[in-house]
Order: structure tokens, then C-alpha cells, then sequence
């Protein structure tokens, strides 16, 4: 497992790309109306999605089938959740409870037929409103149905079928709405529980969930087929940028990207999708899916990456987590706690951490702007949600990221060996005004809105990864504020600042450090590997905090 600690730059660089505003072409362009084809004459045309989908070719799945007893808290802190897996069996060891005889009129009747909810037209890929519970039954059990409908968002927590229901234990261990939101407010999150039923050939376009929450889901019956992306740098640019383009309706975002895989479930399997996972899903048959969504402490970079996607393509806020930020700062106030606790974190879990807290002092100190340091209006406290119970913020933020930082260069970890030089490309000979408005894509791109296929060049960061993870993982937090054995790092390229660099690295590309004199170099040579290892760490994490002031 290499230091990922650049992963603090995906949510500061995208600050800049968040603030862009995607131009739309002012010509007119040809749209193909899904709802014309649904409507057509043509026997065919209904099963549009069907036929799209058919017709591509998707990636087998890589992702691993864990036995139940093996899905658990140790299993997370050992990968760090970063891809998806399932569970094809329900064991006790799961401690997953499902009712066994569930169906869509069971349904209806314990969540209440009179129920408002929210129903796809497939086709369209919009809302139906004025249904309740009570006419979807009577529809999903009609033989001849009009068109094909889905319901995704049907969320039972507080009901009665809420209580025959269970979720996995790890999940339970996990979920920041049990753990981090305080017991004492009765007004809470509430997206833990929900129904899924989807009718045959029913089909959900890609999207993340919301807030970059990860997502348990199982299937009670029927079969359900999901198209994942994952979520590097460079998708969930791509997927922004389709997410808000005038040809999202036109264009299948699985065509966008290197790699798009397909799994396909069935009655008794548990999918696990981690955070930002760009999905799809497809119904071959019909199917009640019970499922529900959580934020952990395993990935909190690409959680508030995703928040940030969410507010730069305006989505509104009932489809949004709720109580997002709040929720951040009481998990802020946590682990400030388990810090001083001295309490025992995974490498993922210390990362997260700081993270947030680099993530919520930039956020501040930004808005801030001309007051004193350390004292907020009550507008600005409004506006980023801080929870009355803070009173000093930027503080807080402070505590958390020092000991975050002491912890992780606490921890023996082998760092990532030197990528191999790219090779220059050779000099493109002089085009001609013609030629170049021909082959400027990118600028047409920009202009336009379209969604352009561009090579996946970016660095995984999800892979490459050592299979066999090793206990080093788990550390201990060291306490003291003023360690002696940290010397001080000078400070690298503090020209760079929060939210203003156009690449995805740690602060190198602006100037080189001189070559080191050979005397000087073979008097360093001589250290120990340990000591090399210590010090890499050391300057990656004061750049860290370098960005934060």
C-alpha cells in the first residue's frame, strides 16, 4: 500500500474546475427524444434501454465474492473500501436480517398505501408525480402494464417494515448518521432504509450517489445488472462535465471512459459500492431490492469531491445528502475526540481526517476573509452549518489535522518507487488556420458542451496496490503536539495556494530543487532506508499543511 497523501489535492484542485460554468453552443443539434421512441408505433422502440445496452460492450467484473464472515470492520481498514464486492449469500455472521416473503402489496401495506412517492418514467428518465404507494402496487402487479416505471427512492426508516429489516453489521459500525450524529437531536438524516422496485427492462442513466455516500444493497428477488465506472480524477471530471452537458440525453457515458464494468445479481446477493462509484442499473426481471446509504470515515477526499461536483452542476437540494455538512462537522468534533483518546485508526481512517479538517479550514479561512482570525459571524457560521456546539472552528480544525499529520508519519509505510521519465512528444509541425480549426477539440469541445472521449492517461489511485495488506496498517495515535523527533521541513513551493493549481500533484511542478552537491549526496546516501522513508513522509505532509496557511 503506497502514502496516498496527494489524494488531498483531488477536492482542492477541483475547487477550480467547480467555479467554471460549462458553455452551452447556441446551435441548434439533433435530439434523439427517448420519450418519442417509447410513444412510436414501433414494438420495438419501447424497449429503447434494452436494445442500447445490448448492443455495447462492457468489462467483466473484477471484483471480489467475500464469504459473510469475512465482511467486517478489519476488512474495510485493510483495503480502505475502494472497490466494490459482494456477498452472495446471507450468512448469521453477516448480522443482515431480511424479511424472506416480501412482495410489492406487502410493501404497500406496512409502509401505507396512501404513502406519496416518487416515481421514473424509464423512458424519460424524469419524475411522475400524484402516485402513492398503493396505485405502484396495483401497477407493479397489473399483467399488462402502460410503460415501464421504476421507484429508487422509496426511503422506510420509522416503519413498519423497517422493523423486520436489519442491516449488516459492518455497516452498522460504520455509518456516521449511528456514530457521529448526536443521539440528543431527533431530527436526523434519514437515508439508512430504502425500497427499491424496479419492472422489467426498467433502467437508472449513471449517476453518483449522493454526497459520494457508499451504498449496501440486496436483492430480495429478481435480477438486477449494474454498469460501473470507477471513480478516478479523470471520470468524475468527465462525469461532471456529461452531467451537465445539453447531449447528456444522447450520449451513454459508458462510451466516455477506458473502462465500464458489468456485474450482474441475483435473488440472495449483497453488492457493496464505495464512494463515488459511477453506476448504472438495468433490470432484466423484475425486482424488490432492499438497500440503503451511509458516509464513513474510509474516504471522506472523495465524499466531499463529489459534494463539490453536486454543487457545481446545481443539483437541487432534495436530491442531495441531508444535514451534509453538519453531519462533516459532527464528525469533525469525533475525531478530535478519538484522537485525544489515543484510540487506534487504519491508515484510511487517519487520512480522512485530516482531509476534512484541511478540507473545512480552507473553506473558512476563505470566507473569513477580512475579519479577525478566529472569530466567525453568526452568517458565516449559518452558512457553513457549524453546530453551535463548536465554538472555535478553525481550532478545531487545527487539533485534528496536527494529530492526524503526527499519526501518519507515524506509520511504516513503503512509499510508491519513482515513475520512469515520459518520453517528450515530437513537435507537431505548423498547421495551417483551416487545419487548426479543424483539429482544435478541445476548444470546440469547451464551446459546445459535448462530451469529448478523451485517452485515460491519469495515475489510479486505486490501483497498484499490494494485495497482501499487512498490520502496519493499525497504529497507535502519538499524542504530543511539539514532537522532538520531527525536525522542521522547509517549506516547499508556498507560491502554490489552496484551490488554485491546474495539475493533480504535490506541489512539485512549479521548480525543481537544485541537484545536491556529489559530497553532499553520498553523505545522505548513507542513511538508512527507514530514515529516507521518514523524511518522504515528513515532506509530504508539512506540503499538506503548507496548503492549509
Amino acid at each position: 500500500m503506497y502514502i496516498n497523501i496527494y489524494i488531498l489535492d483531488i477536492f482542492l484542485i477541483a475547487e477550480k474546475t467547480a467555479d467554471k460554468s460549462i458553455r452551452k453552443s447556441s446551435r441548434s443539434q439533433a435530439r434523439l427524444n427517448y420519450a418519442d421512441l417509447n410513444e412510436g408505433t414501433a414494438a420495438g422502440d419501447e424497449r429503447i434501454w434494452q436494445k442500447l445496452l445490448r448492443a455495447k460492450t462492457f468489462q467483466k467484473d473484477r471484483f471480489e465474492r467475500y464469504p459473510a464472515d469475512k465482511v467486517n470492520l478489519d476488512l474495510f481498514r485493510k483495503t480502505g473500501f475502494r472497490e466494490p464486492f459482494v456477498i452472495e449469500k446471507n450468512e448469521s455472521a453477516f448480522g443482515m436480517k431480511m424479511p424472506s416473503d416480501l412482495t410489492v402489496q406487502k410493501v404497500a401495506d406496512l409502509v401505507g398505501r396512501d404513502r406519496p412517492i416518487e416515481v421514473i418514467d424509464v423512458a424519460t428518465q424524469s419524475e411522475i408525480t400524484g402516485w402513492t404507494l398503493g396505485r405502484w402496487a396495483d401497477y407493479y402487479t397489473h399483467p399488462d402494464r402502460d410503460r415501464i416505471r421504476n421507484v429508487i427512492s422509496l426511503e422506510i426508516s420509522e416503519t413498519a417494515l423497517a422493523e423486520k429489516i436489519t442491516r449488516p453489521t459492518v455497516v452498522r459500525e460504520m455509518d456516521w448518521v449511528d456514530h457521529m450524529w448526536p443521539k440528543r437531536i431527533k431530527e436526523r438524516p434519514k437515508v439508512q432504509l430504502y425500497c427499491l422496485m424496479g419492472t422489467r427492462d426498467s433502467y437508472t442513466d449513471f449517476h453518483i450517489d449522493f454526497g459520494g455516500s457508499s451504498v449496501f444493497y440486496h436483492v430480495l428477488n429478481g435480477l438486477k445488472t449494474f454498469y460501473l465506472v470507477e471513480p478516478t480524477p479523470k471520470n468524475l471530471k468527465k462525469y461532471q462535465k456529461w452531467s451537465s452537458s445539453p447531449d447528456q440525453s444522447v450520449t451513454f457515458f459508458g462510451d466516455l471512459v477506458k473502462e465500464c464494468y458489468s456485474i450482474e445479481l441475483k435473488a440472495g446477493n449483497t453488492m457493496f459500492i464505495p464512494t463515488g462509484w459511477i453506476h448504472a442499473v438495468y433490470t432484466p426481471e423484475d425486482a424488490l431490492v432492499i438497500g440503503g446509504n451511509f458516509l464513513h470515515s474510509f474516504n471522506i477526499a472523495t465524499q466531499l469531491r463529489v459534494y463539490q461536483i453536486e454543487q457545481a452542476t446545481d443539483v437541487p437540494l432534495k436530491f442531495r445528502f441531508p444535514y451534509y455538512k453538519k453531519l462533516n462537522w459532527y464528525a469533525l468534533i469525533k475525531f478530535d475526540e478519538w484522537l485525544k483518546e489515543k484510540k487506534i485508526f487504519s491508515y484510511f481512517e487517519l487520512e480522512s481526517m485530516a482531509v476534512l479538517a484541511l478540507f473545512f479550514a480552507n473553506s473558512l479561512t476563505e470566507d473569513i476573509g477580512h475579519e479577525r482570525k478566529g472569530t466567525l459571524s453568526q452568517s458565516i457560521r449559518n452558512r457553513h452549518e457549524i453546530p453551535d456546539i463548536i465554538e472555535d472552528p478553525l481550532d478545531l480544525t487545527k487539533r485534528v489535522l496536527e494529530n492526524s499529520k503526527l499519526a501518519l508519519l507515524s506509520i511504516d509505510i513503503p512509499l510508491a518507487k519513482a515513475s520512469p521519465k515520459k518520453k517528450k512528444n515530437p513537435k507537431k509541425p505548423k498547421l495551417s488556420k483551416d487545419e487548426v480549426a479543424v483539429t482544435d477539440d478541445d476548444e470546440d469541445t469547451e464551446e459546445t458542451g459535448a462530451v469529448k472521449d478523451e485517452e485515460d492517461d491519469d495515475w489510479n489511485p486505486n490501483e497498484d496496490h499490494d494485495d497482501d495488506y499487512e498490520d502496519v496498517n493499525i497504529v497507535n495515535i502519538p499524542m504530543q503536539m511539539n514532537n522532538p523527533s520531527v525536525k522542521p521541513i522547509k517549506k516547499i513551493n508556498r507560491r502554490q495556494t489552496l484551490g488554485n493549481s491546474d495539475e493533480d500533484d504535490m506541489g512539485t511542478s512549479s521548480a525543481r530543487k537544485p541537484t545536491k552537491p556529489i559530497e553532499k549526496r553520498k553523505r545522505s546516501d548513507s542513511c538508512s532506508s527507514s530514515q529516507k522513508s521518514t523524511t518522504v513522509k515528513q515532506r509530504l505532509l508539512e506540503r499538506m499543511l503548507n496548503k492549509r496557511r
